[in-house]
């Protein structure tokens, strides 16, 4: 046996120039492709290691293996190795720099090239978008190796939805190799091309092995880091939430006395500080034999967060009888001697508050969401910089990083908005302050009275128009078209239909306000009461009244942090009292919305149409007239809103106010009085109540001309009316 070499520091190396010429001789030598067992035991046999070479890693490999597939994956980075469905081979620019890079020499370009193509990788992903850094992934995604749909999304940026169908977008041969979070097959996935094998005889055939239960392999997982590391992205500081409570004892004023944090190692005895996640998974996979599969999956992820994934100097958090104390790591993990097993693993950390921590109730709502989610171990990279805002500061310090911008308030009312719709500005104030109390309001009224207008006209005043987005609810429409569901895709060229999760129109509002939390975005929900609300909203009913809090949504993944609702988002719903399906609302969703009434004898709704007549320099006689006709009907539910009245068209020629009457309002009340054998195009006629109005004498219900064949009598209540009593439309408070 040779022996070691050293560097000039006096540390054992590999000869790596070598073991790359070697397995370039290899390959060239092969006929045809060959399996990367075969390719690295063909090197072997060529290959005399020194002791250090044969040593083995953590993960039990010989080290000079473990180089070998490391340079394979770069040389097929920058295109002189091929390896495809799991076989190597040398393409020609790689048979060409065999014989243009003699030595050594083939080993250090490897090198420099790998290191160029990081480096442009890096400069230019915030310009590429996610969709180059996906195929990347991809093709480092190897046979008998797996991923998931959340590793994806932490890599590129894409919501975990966007991985489906950005895979589908670029057809890659690994899009099978994507898993769910649990290890199995998504019961959506269908291959791009014409193939009709089972995926998971393909992944068996690669070398993923499954247990009883259809689970992948845990040791053969890519996570995001394993991604970040090959393809030379670079890692973002994290933040941590660690919890301190372990079998009922209470870990934490240990932790801020002697400045650490810690992790049981529970079953996982044998755990050692510079154990990798194959390890670690090999290791639950024997200790944990006994738990489900999930239940392993978690102690893998625990683990390998607090050996592997935590760095020195991310910011920690934890939470101990209302408070919320702060540091940072200044350790890497080491084992320590515990008799309880309540500690074994630790990190040492800097509490920098632990004299003054911040009360819980003081963090904002984004941040105690994820705080209550119930795990050991919470992932809070997202929420950093909010608390590196916390941290306390001395005046020889440097600059703390600027906190995450927060909704501190929205625009109030202004004269130009009271003046553009007709209203008074303390009305549009107090809907403005009771729109940010609540972040949820309801305008319900007859029909006509300005609801969806006034509700887009707030919302635009509000927020910037991309920020706005209008829905229409309806008798169908579901969760599945509100919020997310599976979705037919484009079918395969063997004509099948795939499903796909697809984000509705509030899920993708709510995502884009989470990246902008200065902002407001308002979602209008016209006819709310249309839908059956309790369909539709599923468990985000729950997040309406507690946006400090996250719930688990119906479709998510198994990884899935939990959903919250940001502060930054505001509901308006509207509601048309007429047809009465407003006493459909439960009480849970009235409690979690404010009602704001629109009523054509109420202010505002009944000076708009005077005011915007004296505006537009319009007869202010169709106001009275306007009047006159809703002091024909008598069911206020049913009365006539001023905005009949205001469309351009009615006033364009002498004949407009007609044309409205007969095709609006008189179909409006045929439908309103229908059963009752009233005559209402006689008791309604236009030409009898501008006469009326004329004369100054409006007609009152009940006090009709008289009765003719035409003209019968006026209409009364009947005992399928209902009264005004015990309206259901009057909002519980």
């Amino acid at each position: 046996m040779p022996q070691d070499v050293f560097l000039p520091n006096g540390k054992p190396t590999l000869r790596q120039g070598m073991l790359t010429r070697l397995m370039f001789e290899v390959l060239a030598e092969a006929a045809a492709p060959i399996k990367a067992g075969a390719a690295v035991k063909r090197i072997g046999a060529r290959f005399d290691p020194t002791p250090h070479e044969a040593s083995l890693n953590k993960t039990g490999v010989p080290r000079w293996e473990t180089y070998v597939r490391w340079t394979s994956s770069w040389a097929k980075s920058i295109g002189w190795i091929d390896k495809g469905t799991g076989f190597w081979s040398l393409t020609d620019a790689g048979r060409a720099a065999a014989d243009d890079y003699p030595g050594d020499a083939l080993d250090t370009e490897i090198g420099a090239r790998y290191a160029a193509l990081r480096a442009a990788a890096k400069a230019s992903a915030a310009d590429a978008g996610p969709a180059p850094l996906m195929e990347r992934a991809l093709d480092a995604l190897g046979p008998g190796s797996w991923t998931t749909y959340g590793d994806l999304a932490q890599l590129t940026g894409y919501a975990n939805q966007g991985v489906g169908t950005a895979m589908k977008a670029t057809a890659h041969e690994a899009a099978h190799r994507v898993l769910q979070s649990d290890g199995t097959l998504s019961p959506s996935f269908t291959w791009s091309t014409d193939r009709d094998d089972d995926p998971r005889a393909v992944l068996e055939e690669e070398g993923l092995e499954f247990d009883e239960d259809g689970h992948a392999d845990l040791g053969s997982r890519l996570t995001v880091d394993d991604f970040r590391e090959l393809l030379g992205v670079e890692t973002p500081a994290r933040a941590w939430l660690i919890r301190g409570s372990v079998n009922g004892v209470n870990l934490v004023p240990t932790w801020l006395r002697h400045d650490f944090c810690s992790l049981p190692a529970g079953q996982a005895t044998q755990v050692t500080a510079d154990m990798d996640r194959t390890a670690l998974s090999a290791l639950v996979e024997r200790e944990y034999s006994d738990k489900s599969y999930a239940a392993r999956s978690d102690k893998v992820t625990e683990l390998d967060a607090f050996l592997n994934r935590m760095q020195i100097d991310d910011v920690i958090a934890t939470v101990n009888d209302g408070e919320c104390y702060l540091g940072r790591i200044t350790g890497h993990p080491d084992i320590h001697p515990d008799a309880d097993d309540r500690s074994n693993l630790r990190r040492s950390v800097t509490w920098v508050n632990a004299a003054e921590p911040v009360d819980y109730a003081d963090l904002p709502k984004a941040l105690t969401a994820k705080l209550s989610q119930q795990r050991t171990i919470v992932d809070l990279t997202s929420e950093r910089r909010t608390l590196e805002g916390y941290f306390p500061t001395r005046s020889d310090d440097p600059a703390p990083t600027p906190a995450v911008p927060h909704l501190e308030g929205v625009s109030p009312a202004t004269p130009e908005l009271a003046t553009a719709n007709h209203v008074d500005q303390a009305w549009l104030q107090e809907v403005i302050d009771l729109l940010w109390d609540r972040r949820q309001l309801i305008f319900y009224g007859p029909p006509g009275t300005g609801k969806t207008y006034l509700a887009r006209a707030i919302a635009h005043h509000l927020t910037d128009a991309q920020n706005v987005k209008l829905v229409q609810f309806h008798p169908s429409y579901s969760y599945e078209d509100f919020f997310e569901g599976y979705r037919p895709g484009a079918p395969t060229e063997d004509g099948r239909v795939s499903f796909t999760l697809t984000p509705g129109p509030f899920r993708r509002l709510v995502d884009v306000a989470r990246e902008d939390p200065g902002t407001p975005y308002v979602l209008i929900i016209d006819e709310i009461n249309r839908a059956n609300l309790a369909k539709v909203f599923g468990e985000l009913y729950f997040l309406l009244e507690y946006r400090d809090e996250s719930v688990d949504l119906l479709y998510a993944a198994g990884d899935d942090s939990g959903f919250s609702l940001p502060d930054n988002v505001f509901l308006i719903g509207t509601m048309n009292t007429a047809d009465r399906s407003i006493a459909l609302v439960d009480a849970a969703m009235r409690r979690r919305f404010a009602f704001v009434h629109l009523h054509p004898a109420e202010p505002p709704t009944s000076g708009i149409l005077r005011r915007w007549l004296s505006a537009e320099g319009k007869d202010a006689g169709i106001a009275d007239l306007h009047d006159a006709l809703n002091t024909r009907i008598e069911d206020p539910d049913f009365k006539i809103g001023p905005s009949y009245f205001m469309r351009p068209e009615v006033h364009r020629t002498p004949a407009g106010i007609e044309r409205m009457w007969r095709t609006a309002i008189l179909p409006l009340l045929e439908e309103h009085h229908y059963g009752e054998g009233l005559g209402v195009a006689a008791y309604y006629d236009l030409d009898t109540i501008r006469r009326t109005v004329r004369s100054g004498a409006v007609i009152a219900p009940g006090e009709n001309e008289g009765t003719t064949p035409n003209h019968p009598t006026a209409p009364r209540k009947t005992e399928n009316l209902p009264t005004e009593t015990g309206d259901p439309s009057t909002p519980s408070s």
